[in-house]
């Protein structure tokens, strides 16, 4: 199934640490966790999609294409092309993330190692299947909080009533009050 605009963690297939944005701007692999620095939001760019770090709000993006650069994050979003690649024997699918139009891929560095703070580069050309492993991320969608909350007054069949009056209710609560015209003194 191809990734669709929403908001994911990213796992990689090979050491089961999470796609994370460090504190100085890099890519590196963790633990998975809940925490917004390993939640990415993807939209449609062109004929590919931005990946857009929900905790600082920057884009993944390359200082330069040569083998090994690192992944950094910029205010400027790229496109990226996100290809599933479906490994039959664990019956599951996973996602290369791919800089158009070449062999040019994330990897998570020493093989996919699994220890905490390893880098993620791009990396280029063909791997034996084992060592292709640290290519291969799982998307798994998040589920972001909705606008629209369930009212107080829900039924018990498991389903939400909306309430226009519940959110007129809210708005007032943030609104500013109308103001009130002046008075006319009488002299």
């Amino acid at each position: 199934m191809p990734v669709h605009r929403g908001t994911y963690t990213f796992v990689n297939r090979q050491s089961g640490t999470a796609m994370e944005m460090a504190t100085d701007h890099s890519l590196i692999g963790m633990p998975p966790k809940e925490n917004e620095t390993q939640k990415w939001e993807i939209s449609p760019l062109g004929a590919g999609h931005s990946i857009r770090n929900l905790k600082s709000g920057k884009y993944l993006s390359v200082k330069s294409l040569s083998k090994d650069a690192p992944i950094v994050a910029s205010d400027y979003p790229v496109a990226w092309f996100i290809r599933e690649v479906r490994v039959n024997e664990e019956n599951a699918a996973f996602y290369e993330i791919r800089w158009p139009m070449t062999d040019i891929m994330l990897e998570l560095a020493d093989s996919g190692s699994s220890a905490p703070k390893t880098k993620i580069l791009i990396a280029e050309g063909q791997l034996p299947q084992d060592k292709h492993r640290a290519r291969y991320w799982r998307a798994t969608r998040v589920r972001q909080p909705s606008f629209y909350q369930p009212s107080s007054s829900a039924n018990n069949t498991g389903t939400s009533s909306f309430s226009i009056a519940g959110l007129a209710e809210k708005w007032r609560l943030i609104l500013p009050a109308k103001p009130t015209p002046p008075t006319q003194s009488q002299d």
